[in-house]
C-alpha cells in the first residue's frame, strides 16, 4: 500500500512538473529510503536495530499514513522477533492510534492473532475478532477475523453450536452489511459439520436464504457448491443436479465477460457427467456437458480423459459413428501435442550458444520417445472394436419385406 502511493505521488509530481525538471522532495525520498533499509535489516534478522529505526521513522514521518505503516512495523518486528505481548500492546495502541482505519482494523485483527495463537489467550482473542467483525463489515482485515472464528467454531461441537449461533446473530443484526452473505455461508459451513440429517436441512435453509438475498455476491458459487454437497448427503440428486447445472450456468458469465474460471465449474460438470451417465440417466445432459467440459480449461492437460469420456456417452446413446471419431480425436490430439512438445524443445536446442550444443541437444531431444497417456490405449481398442462391430451383419436387426415378395 505505501509503495502503491509513494509511485502514484511520484506520478502526479512529474505530471504537475512537466518538462520544468522539478524533483521530489529530497526528505521524502531519503525517508523511503530509510524505510526501505529499515525493512532489509528485519529481513535479516536484526530485529532489535530495525524496531528502533522503524520508531525513529515513524517519528520523522511527515504524512500520518507513512506514520501508521512505520508504526506497524514496529510492531511485527517485535512478533517476529519472539516477543508476542510486546507486540500485543503495541497492536492495543495503533488499534486506536493510527490516522487510517484500514490500519486500526489490521492492528485489531493482529493483536487477536497474538493472542489466540501465540499467548492462549483465546477469550480475548475472540472478543477482538468480534469486535472487528461488527465495527468494521467492510474492511479487509474483517474477512481474515472472520476465517478465525470459523476455525475456531470447527474444534469441537460446543464450539461450533456457539460460533453458529454468533454469526446468526450477527447477521440478523444487519442482513444488509458486507459481511452478511459470508456469515450465512460459513454458518452453513459449521452446520454441514454436524454431519446429521438435521443439521443438512438447516444448512440447505441457511443457504436458500443466501441465495435470495446476495445472488449478485461473490459466494453465490460457494452457496450453490456447498448446498449441492450437502443435498447429495441427503441422497436428493435431483436436487444436487439442479444446483450443479446453475452453477454450471455461471461459467459463461465469467469466463466469456471476465475471462475466469473458478474450480468449482469444472467440479461441477464432472459430477453433472456422472449423474447423468448413472442415477439419473439422461444421456443427452450428460454429452452436453461431456462437449463444454475442455471448454472450462485454460490448459486441457486432461483433453485425453475428457474425449473418451465423451465418445463413452456417445456409444451409449448408440451414436457408434460419432463416438469412433471421438476416439480418432483422442490419437490425433495427443499426436498434435507431442510435436507441438517437440518442436519447442528443438527451439530451445536452436538458442544455445554453440554449434555443439545445439547438436547435443537435438540428438537428445531426437532420442526422446513420445510420451502417451493411457487414453491412447483405450482409444486404439475400442476404435478396433467399433470398426469390427460395424462391418458385422446385423443379425439381430428384424428382417424387412420386399413389397409383394418374401423376406
Amino acid at each position: 500500500m505505501r509503495w502503491v502511493r509513494f509511485i502514484i505521488l511520484a506520478g502526479l509530481a512529474q505530471a504537475t512538473c512537466g518538462l520544468s525538471g522539478c524533483a521530489l522532495d529530497p526528505k521524502l525520498q531519503k525517508w523511503e529510503s530509510d524505510f526501505y533499509y529499515t525493512e532489509r535489516l528485519y529481513i535479516d534478522g536484526q530485529h532489535a536495530l530495525a524496531a528502533q529505526r522503524f520508531e525513529k521513522l515513524r517519528a520523522q514521518a511527515k504524512d500520518p499514513r507513512d506514520a501508521d505503516e512505520a508504526a506497524l512495523m514496529v510492531c511485527e518486528v517485535q512478533s517476529r522477533g519472539g516477543k508476542p505481548l510486546e507486540a500485543a500492546a503495541c497492536y492495543d495502541h495503533l488499534a486506536t492510534s493510527a490516522y487510517d482505519r484500514p490500519v486500526r482494523m489490521r492492528a485489531l485483527l493482529h493483536a487477536a492473532e497474538l493472542r489466540y495463537y501465540e499467548l492462549n489467550r483465546v477469550a480475548d482473542a475472540l472478543v477482538l475478532w468480534t469486535k472487528l467483525l461488527e465495527r468494521a463489515p467492510d474492511e479487509p482485515a474483517t474477512l481474515r477475523a472472520l476465517d478465525h472464528v470459523y476455525l475456531h467454531g470447527e474444534t469441537d461441537r460446543s464450539k461450533r453450536l456457539a460460533t453458529i449461533a454468533l454469526f446468526e446473530r450477527m447477521e440478523h443484526a444487519d442482513p444488509r452489511s458486507e459481511l452478511a452473505d459470508n456469515l450465512l455461508l460459513r454458518q452453513a459451513m459449521l452446520l454441514d459439520l454436524e454431519g446429521t440429517p438435521d443439521g443438512w436441512q438447516k444448512a440447505v435453509a441457511v443457504l436458500e436464504r443466501q441465495e435470495r438475498d446476495h445472488a449478485a455476491d461473490a459466494t453465490f458459487v460457494d452457496c450453490l457448491m456447498l448446498r449441492s454437497r450437502v443435498y447429495r448427503k441427503l441422497g436428493n440428486l435431483k436436487m444436487e443436479a439442479r444446483d450443479l447445472e446453475r452453477l454450471v450456468d455461471t461459467f459463461e458469465t465469467s469466463y466469456v465477460f471476465a475471462s475466469y474460471s473458478v474450480d468449482e465449474h469444472k467440479t461441477a460438470s464432472a459430477r453433472l457427467i456422472e449423474l447423468y451417465r448413472g442415477p439419473l440417466l439422461n444421456l443427452p445432459r450428460a454429452e452436453l456437458h461431456a462437449r463444454n467440459l475442455p471448454a472450462m480449461l485454460r490448459r486441457p492437460v486432461y483433453m485425453p480423459r475428457y474425449l473418451v469420456t465423451l465418445a463413452e456417452v456417445q456409444e451409449a446413446r448408440g451414436q457408434r459413428v460419432t463416438a469412433l471419431g471421438t476416439y480418432r480425436d483422442v490419437l490425433s490430439f495427443v499426436t498434435t501435442r507431442n510435436q507441438d512438445y517437440r518442436e519447442n524443445d528443438r527451439r530451445i536446442c536452436r538458442e544455445l550458444p554453440t554449434d555443439g550444443e545445439q547438436h547435443a541437444c537435438r540428438q537428445t531431444v531426437d532420442a526422446m520417445s513420445d510420451v502417451e497417456p493411457k487414453e491412447c490405449n483405450v482409444a486404439r481398442e475400442r476404435i478396433a472394436r467399433l470398426q469390427d462391430e460395424m462391418r458385422r451383419p446385423q443379425l439381430d436387426q428384424p428382417s424387412v419385406r420386399r413389397p409383394g415378395g418374401t423376406p
